[in-house]
């Protein structure tokens, strides 16, 4: 029994120091899992600190390469009259640029920067920048496992372009849909005070004869009056340039040929002769309504009916080639000499392709001839609706002229008769005017096509076209 008891407490003593034994063995065991959760945790705490502290330098560059083209710019602009302008323009712009990168990168905590000497480089009308740096960081945690620090390095670029010289084309629709109201309560105004036997018409309610035009100019708004609005102020924007000469406007109405209303002037010396025949001075502006397809052509020169804006129609497929042989020059901007053409298109896209032919000659013109000497006859062939062709745009563009569009919308033209020959014009262009928006925008150059339904949006879209002309600083990485 005594040896039973005695083997009893052997196996008790070991049992007791073969537990002792397997607690160490899991406290070394949890101890060499902790170091690399630890390490892993301290590696994270080091990857925050290089992000943030490559955000605020990725900001700091981007600040850098903006203030290098903007300061370089306002130099020059200053300074135009300087014969080494340009040298010292980018060196000013390498300095503003340093001076930027420094006080928007501060301090970097456990690290070190090095800005390389910022680029700042002209071509032609355009600046151009580039910001590179490269950041040190010292690890915390990472020394662990052997990575004593973290680099990494960002290039940044941006450009502005220098006050290019420009030339604005106002290519302005006046034929007769233009007149339609802007708004839907006055065409209701409109089409009240219309003659029941007209079919209260609110399209084409001008031509002579017709009671609706003379009861609206100037007491109900019309598209056109929106668009003589949106002209008066963008001749606003134009009458401060950063340089003398800079914009050069002139303004083209067109039915069925382009005519003009004011050649190609200088907004430094005559913005006056612009504002004048635009009626900017007056409470309610009439000029682009004054001209409106009346049945007559106007602007003629000559006594010529092959001159003018021409009548009963709108022939893009005539207008574009005389914008072309209009415009004085197709230059890249960078001198008054060598200005860049924009062709301000401004038009609801309707095409129309009807004609006249004379008796006296048996000759087909784009517009009514018989108002002139010796062509008292002469047959018109109906009116034929349709979209534009986009590819009648594709020369101008190819010239070297930017075209943007401001497409003004038809609105569904209400019949509130079905009495008047009115009311098959009017529902044959409200079947075309969904239309008209693609093949506008197709014949606009990439990027420069604006739609505007409303007077305000009219202004609105003529100012952002204008400011797109001129562009901004940008970043470009």
């Amino acid at each position: 029994m005594s040896r039973l008891l005695t083997r009893i407490g052997r196996l008790r003593g070991r049992a007791k120091a073969l537990h002792r034994d397997s607690g160490g063995a899991l406290n070394v065991v949890i101890g060499l899992t902790l170091i690399p959760i630890v390490g892993f945790i301290g590696l994270g705490v080091d990857y925050g600190m290089a992000t943030a502290g490559k955000t605020r330098l990725d900001n700091a560059a981007d600040a850098a390469a903006l203030a290098a083209v903007v300061s370089a710019k306002a130099y020059i602009v200053a300074n135009a009259k300087q014969s080494n302008v340009t040298t010292l323009a980018l060196t000013e712009g390498q300095n503003q640029a340093v001076k930027a990168f420094n006080i928007n990168a501060g301090k970097l905590l456990y690290g070190t920067v090095s800005l390389a000497t910022p680029q700042v480089t002209r071509n032609r009308q355009t600046l151009s920048s580039s910001i590179t740096y490269t950041a040190t960081i010292q690890t915390l945690f990472g020394r662990i496992f052997g990575s004593q620090a973290t680099t990494f390095t960002n290039t940044v670029t941006a450009s502005a372009d220098i006050a290019s010289y420009l030339d604005f084309y106002l290519m302005v629709d006046v034929s007769g849909s233009m007149g339609l109201p802007t708004t839907d309560a006055d065409a209701a105004l409109l089409a009240g005070k219309s003659k029941e036997s007209e079919g209260n018409c609110q399209f084409a309610c001008h031509f002579p004869g017709k009671v609706g035009w003379g009861l609206a100019a100037g007491k109900i708004q019309l598209r056109s009056d929106a668009v003589n609005n949106a002209v008066c102020e963008l001749l606003k924007r134009a009458s401060t340039p950063v340089v003398d000469n800079q914009y050069r406007i002139g303004i083209y109405p067109f039915i069925n040929r382009l005519a003009t209303l004011v050649t190609l002037s200088d907004t430094t010396t005559s913005l006056s002769t612009l504002r004048a025949a635009a009626q900017c001075d007056k409470a309610w502006p009439l000029a682009f309504t004054n001209l409106l397809d009346t049945g007559s052509t106007q602007l003629f020169t000559n006594d010529n009916p092959t001159t003018g804006t021409g009548s009963g129609g709108t022939h893009f497929e005539t207008a574009f080639p005389q914008m072309k042989a209009t415009i004085q020059t197709y230059g890249d901007g960078a001198t008054a000499a060598n200005s860049k053409p924009f062709v301000f298109l401004i038009t609801d896209g309707m095409q129309n392709s009807q004609s006249y032919s004379a008796w006296k000659d048996g000759k087909t013109y784009t517009g009514n001839p018989s108002q002139f000497r010796g062509y008292r006859y002469a047959e018109w062939d109906g009116s034929q609706p349709a979209q534009i062709d986009p590819n009648k745009c594709t020369d101008l563009k190819n010239a070297g002229a930017t075209i943007s569009v401001l497409y003004i919308p038809y609105k569904l033209v209400k019949n509130y008769t079905n009495t008047s020959y009115i009311v098959w014009e009017n529902d044959r262009v409200n079947g075309f005017s969904p239309t008209l928006a693609e093949p506008l925008r197709k014949c606009a150059s990439p990027g420069f096509f604006y739609t505007a339904n409303t007077a305000a949006d009219i202004t609105a879209s003529l100012g952002a076209m204008f400011d797109q002309a001129l562009k901004v600083p940008r970043i470009t990485r």
